[in-house]
């Protein structure tokens, strides 16, 4: 029986001459590649967690913040469809909104006249032109308040929904005053009514508070107002530090002015006293001159007292209020102008997967991501916040395609996706980490593909009977037999061999 070859592998020089050889371009699976499938990546198990890997548990996680998290309310969402009632597509229409949000305004500038030269208590007395504006005024908000209610899809919804509600309350207190109050003059012989008028004529201010609707329309007032309540803390805190100051140096005051009878009796008879000069002239800054000559008259020591509150309290603490509000209100301009900029991308790429997703399992595939930067809205959806449609092909191909396989992404994973591109978007440790975390899966395919590729040849060296040393890497040696550098090219007939 002849003998097995045995084959070296560490004595096979390397060739620096050889070309790479390059990849087929036909995709081969590895199973046939390979002779047998390829090794899994062990599962990561987390104790008591049960859970078999990391994407198990972040989705998990995801799951859970989603199910505690409410979705925000629309009250499009409880009407009927557009095509199927004429009431709905009223309602929605955007024309019928601003026309209702132009008679509010109106409304509220005829409250103003209707103030300075409407003295009748009732319509019966009131001139004809006060009781067609009130009559017509009614009217619409009426109509307005019954279309709203007509679109609902389950009528009993309308007492869910706040504006509806407040809207209702409003046009309820107009139906009072002043239309019933004067039925019920009338009823009783137009003599009047035995009410207090003037109170009741108060109530008639609360139709204002229907310029609040206008918020939706304008966000730059949400903004603001949304930047008032969260600096409010903050403002609070400022106010207490002023509140403070005042009052430490209302207590010097008093005391410096105990012996001053006039400047005492004018400013500083008592603290609460003091801390009220000092609020109205030393921080508003209200008639100064006047206030400061009359102390100098008297007292310089408590002009130079008051000079140093006026430093700490009017220059220094009110700036400094200004300053923070100023902080906080650009702070939310931003976050709240990228939230709309982002929830205006969510809705159109929303409308335009719905539209393309065939198969209608709420996935997006590479081939309807590629039907989507067709349309000219989603262009200028990714351009609204600084998305280069162009570049992000090249990122997209990342996510879409793995290992030469295509994928499909949920909606909430390509928005996530699509969010990470912006231009402004900032790298964070999360960011290194998850590149980190591609590359260490990378290195850990190559790594079994390449113990599948020794397994292979090993099996066929061993098929042909040639027996495999392991390899023991050896030092490069020179012409003169020392080791280290790289090899010589006229190396002798030996080192040639080896």
């Amino acid at each position: 029986m002849p003998s097995a070859k045995v084959v070296d592998v560490s004595s096979v020089p390397p060739t620096s001459g050889d070309p790479p050889s390059t990849p087929p371009t036909k995709q081969v699976s590895e199973e046939a590649a390979f002779g047998e499938p390829r090794l899994s990546r062990p599962s990561i198990t987390h104790g008591s967690f049960g859970f078999s890997d990391t994407e198990e548990l972040k989705n998990t996680i995801r799951n859970t913040k989603k199910a505690d998290e409410k979705e925000p309310y629309n009250v499009y969402s409880v009407y009927h469809a557009p095509e199927t009632s004429r009431f709905s597509r009223l309602a929605q229409n955007p024309i019928f909104e601003n026309t209702t949000l132009g008679i509010i305004v109106v409304n509220a500038l005829w409250i103003s006249i209707d103030t300075d030269f409407n003295s009748a208590d009732t319509l019966l007395d009131a001139h004809p032109i006060f009781v067609a504006m009130d009559s017509m005024f009614f009217s619409y908000f009426s109509f307005e308040l019954f279309v709203r209610f007509m679109a609902f899809k389950r009528k009993i919804s309308c007492t869910r929904d706040a504006w509806f509600v407040f809207d209702t309350s409003l046009v309820t207190l107009y139906a009072f005053d002043p239309f019933i109050i004067t039925v019920m003059a009338a009823a009783t012989g137009g003599g009047g009514l035995d009410l207090p008028t003037a109170i009741l004529r108060l109530f008639r201010l609360a139709r204002l508070s229907r310029l609040v609707r206008m918020l939706r329309s304008l966000p730059e007032l949400m903004i603001m107002i949304k930047g008032m309540v969260t600096a409010a803390t903050t403002v609070s805190y400022t106010l207490g530090l002023l509140v403070l100051i005042t009052y430490v140096f209302a207590i010097a005051c008093t005391q410096l002015a105990a012996e001053k009878e006039e400047m005492k009796e004018s400013f500083f008879k008592t603290v609460p006293l003091a801390m009220y000069s000092l609020f109205v002239y030393g921080t508003f800054l209200d008639n100064l001159a006047d206030f400061c000559n009359a102390i100098k008259a008297e007292s310089t020591p408590c002009l130079i007292l008051v000079t140093l509150f006026i430093v700490l309290a009017s220059m220094t603490v009110m700036n400094m209020l200004i300053g923070v509000l100023c902080e906080v209100i650009s702070a939310v301009a931003v976050v709240e102008k990228e939230q709309m900029a982002q929830e205006k991308v969510h809705v159109t790429f929303a409308e335009i997967v719905k539209r393309l997703d065939k198969d209608d399992n709420g996935m997006l595939s590479w081939s309807e991501f590629v039907k989507i930067m067709d349309e000219e809205s989603a262009i200028r959806a990714l351009e609204s916040v600084d998305i280069d449609p162009v570049g992000m092909i090249d990122f997209a191909e990342d996510f879409f395609i793995e290992d030469g396989i295509q994928k499909e992404l949920t909606f909430d994973q390509f928005m996530d996706m699509l969010l990470d591109l912006r231009a402004n978007q900032k790298a964070q440790l999360k960011d290194v980490m998850s590149l980190s975390k591609r590359f260490n899966t990378k290195a850990y395919d190559l790594k079994h593909s390449l113990e599948n590729i020794e397994k292979t040849l090993d099996k066929a060296l061993t098929a042909r009977g040639v027996e495999i040393k392991p390899f023991e890497p050896r030092p490069w040696t020179t012409m003169s037999g020392r080791s280290g550098g790289r090899p010589s090219s006229r190396g002798d007939e030996s080192n040639a061999q080896q």
